[in-house]
């Protein structure tokens, strides 16, 4: 463009020691600066759809001003959607984790824009220049490398300052790790949590390592290839060796792989074998690990009951409780009934001689 296109709305964009990305693709724009209409719908449903139906009447003629949260391929293209494509064409900025990469991916769909990096490591330097290029009524688009922005992303930070300021937020949805792992899984997605990242090092991921082996819901979480076998050993570590594992990789590209294995198992593999690519692990949860082991034979169990109460019995008995108090105070511990403790401390107590 000459100077006289960029003396206005260009004016604005937001600088790191005056540096902007230039234009990806030829020299030209395709769309005008002031708006693009975006690919109209088909028309065909009834304007008394169900609302959870798809409005094939709806047709976004426009990108306004705001943030544009826009989804991009894990690593298939034809993952992409018109629509992201349409938007990241229109809006009037395009913040990207990496802009070469991002450079490629609008390249490749013949997408002319103007990138800025917004990375973790110049986030917060970053937010309050995009935000002030949003107070000025301009579209700005947030994408990442791979799938949706601001999903264990860095962008999570501007989409949150951008809330915060009341500017519109809109999302261009697009495939995610996440999901995609999780629904090939087979493990239970009723229910779920998404844990991301763990912590590196210490105390928090220490902490977080407990609190995953407690949790009865099926549990995501991200890996990096050198971290894999750690992780691995450190579930192996909290009691998880038997809980099923789904480990995913290269999604939606042409190696796509996904193991199967118990927590015990993939470690072993990965003793053997180079862990090669970002990972997604799906990881069983406590309350479907439990409803598939076997009832335990009643004299099991009992033998199991006594191991587990005799050095809480013991303790209390020392501390000058009598029978009857061990009992209630076991019950309300274990949410046993306190008859049935009551019987099972009269036994013990005869095993200890020493008190």
């Amino acid at each position: 463009m000459d100077r006289a296109e960029t003396s206005g709305w260009q004016a604005a964009l937001p600088r790191d020691n005056g540096c902007v990305a230039p234009l990806q693709g030829t020299a030209e724009r395709r769309v005008p600066p002031e708006r693009a209409a975006l690919p109209p719908a088909s028309v065909g449903a009834s304007p008394n759809s169900a609302q959870n139906e798809i409005d094939y009447e709806f047709t976004e003629q426009a990108v306004r001003p705001g943030l544009y949260l826009v989804g991009t391929p894990l690593g298939n293209p034809a993952d992409w959607s018109a629509r992201a494509q349409a938007v990241l064409q229109a809006v009037d900025l395009v913040a990207c984790e990496d802009t070469r990469r991002s450079g490629l991916l609008l390249a490749h769909f013949g997408i002319k824009q103007h990138l800025i990096s917004y990375h973790e490591h110049n986030k917060a330097m970053r937010t309050p220049g995009l935000l002030r290029f949003l107070s000025q009524g301009h579209s700005l688009a947030l994408v990442t490398d791979a799938g949706m922005p601001a999903i264990s992303d860095p962008g999570s930070d501007l989409a949150a300052a951008a809330a915060e300021a009341g500017f519109p937020i809109t999302v261009i949805p697009g495939p995610t790790a996440a999901m995609t792992a999780l629904a090939a899984s087979g493990l239970d997605s009723r229910r779920f949590t998404f844990e991301g990242f763990l912590p590196v090092k210490g105390k928090d991921r220490s902490l977080r390592l407990k609190q995953l082996a407690q949790e009865e819901r099926t549990q995501i979480l991200y890996e990096a290839p050198h971290r894999l076998q750690k992780t691995l050993e450190e579930l192996l570590l909290e009691g998880l060796g038997q809980r099923r594992l789904v480990l995913g990789r290269e999604l939606t590209k042409r190696y796509e792989e996904y193991l199967r294995l118990t927590v015990a198992q993939a470690r072993a593999y990965y003793q053997t074998v180079r862990p090669l690519g970002e990972f997604t692990l799906i990881l069983e949860g406590r309350e479907a690990f439990d409803a598939r082991q076997p009832e335990p034979e009643p004299a099991v169990a009992q033998a199991g009951l006594e191991a587990e109460l005799e050095p809480r019995l013991r303790d209390l008995l020392q501390a000058g409780l009598s029978v009857k108090a061990c009992a209630a105070r076991l019950s309300e511990e274990t949410g046993r009934p306190r008859n049935e403790l009551y019987r099972l401390c009269l036994k013990l107590k005869d095993k200890f001689t020493d008190l």
